[in-house]
């Protein structure tokens, strides 16, 4: 799997990125923990990760890998969605409630129990997230720090935002920040409160146009996700249009199970040769 760099950054990092939004559904740390070992013996460098993820969880079982291996790893986290405090502080009513979830899917097919989103992107919020971050992830530093799922109606003061993010970048906190989620929204915030070296994170889901918005706009991305939502067709096609879609950047993939890690490695360096 050949190593890209991120544009307009000192920063490489694998092709391929892991994405930590679905680790909280393996019950047992040791299970977490071979997952993420499972991806970096495989090559996968750059570990995306949330507050939001798990509530809490995914940031701590991160932390708790990278202990040992920061000098190896990329770590991209977010702020802006707030974990629940009762899942964060008790992490087995969060699991009895996705067994609860499970148990109505099968009975109704229709998916219950929805936690709801808290949304602030406050600078005074930012800062505090950010240290509830760094101590999560057991490290004095955060090599992109995202807007989590940013539109311009949510971010009430844009500019004092932004310059609590620059100072903390010029602190050494975080290396680099940016944005991520839906390109419309994104586009949106840049057209605003332009951003030098702001990275993007994009959903490029199959089917949608948002890549196709982003080209037009000559706005350069760094990584993309949702590649494989609702895919139909065979993983390989998926991939194969991922490799396609984004040139350059990282691909970001999700998985509980650690063989599917190495079939995804093994399907990149067949599609792209090192």
């Amino acid at each position: 799997m050949r190593t890209v760099k991120l544009a307009g950054t000192d920063l490489s990092c694998s092709r391929l990125g892991f994405g930590l939004s679905g680790l909280h559904h393996l019950l047992r740390s040791k299970d977490r923990q071979n997952l993420l070992s499972s991806a970096l013996q495989g090559g996968i460098t750059y570990f995306d990760s949330s507050p939001f993820y798990g509530h809490g969880l995914a940031e701590r079982e991160l932390g708790a890998f990278c202990d040992k291996q920061r000098g190896r790893i990329l770590i991209a986290s977010k702020f802006g969605i707030g974990a629940n405090p009762w899942f964060n502080r008790f992490p087995l009513l969060m699991h009895s409630r996705l067994a609860a979830n499970a148990a109505l899917r099968r009975l109704t097919r229709h998916r219950s129990f929805v936690v709801a989103k808290r949304y602030d992107y406050g600078a005074s919020s930012a800062i505090a997230a950010l240290h509830r971050s760094l101590r999560a992830l057991r490290t004095d530093h955060i090599d992109i720090l995202y807007l989590h799922d940013p539109t311009l109606a949510r971010l009430a003061e844009p500019e004092s935002l932004f310059k609590a993010l620059e100072d903390l970048r010029v602190s050494g906190k975080i290396r680099y920040f940016g944005l991520a989620g839906n390109v419309h929204d994104c586009l949106d915030i840049l057209r605003r409160s332009p951003l030098a070296g702001c990275l993007l994170q994009v959903d490029a889901a199959p089917g949608n146009q948002e890549l196709e918005l982003l080209n037009a706009s000559s706005v350069p991305f760094h990584s993309s996700y949702g590649h494989f939502r609702g895919t139909q067709g065979s993983i390989r096609d998926a991939l194969a249009g991922a490799v396609i879609a984004n040139r350059e950047g990282v691909l970001l993939f999700s998985t509980r199970r650690a063989g599917r890690i190495g079939e995804m490695v093994q399907l990149l360096t067949s599609l792209e040769p090192p």
